[in-house]
């Protein structure tokens, strides 16, 4: 199932302005800011990774699947998502711990 256009917008208003860019990723999104990826959204669902440094941040979250068999991630739900401070600095704690998009070489 895809995710809902009125959703994505509501997630990226959210994280205005931070530098976010919400990429299709096999059939639903990967959430990155500064071109390192953080979350997923999957069924109109904000998941973020769960990392070490950003425990604090995550800790209280409902754990959940990007899909079957994946490892947990932090469910964010509606209230969560208003809460900006709290969504701008754990989508940049977790962002930093991740390593930057590898820069594709030009074809000749």
């Amino acid at each position: 199932m895809s995710n809902r256009p009125e959703t994505l917008d509501r997630i990226r208003a959210a994280f205005e302005p931070l530098p976010i860019r919400l990429q299709p990723m096999f059939g639903e999104h990967g959430i990155h800011c500064d071109d390192r990826i953080f979350g997923f959204v999957c069924e109109d669902t904000l998941l973020l990774k769960l990392v070490p440094e950003a425990t604090e941040f995550t800790e209280h979250l409902p754990r959940g699947e990007a899909y079957p068999g994946s490892k947990p991630y932090g469910i964010v739900d509606d209230d969560a998502i208003d809460d900006i401070d709290w969504l701008h600095e754990v989508a940049q704690t977790i962002a930093a711990t991740q390593p930057h998009k590898p820069v594709k070489p030009r074809r000749r």
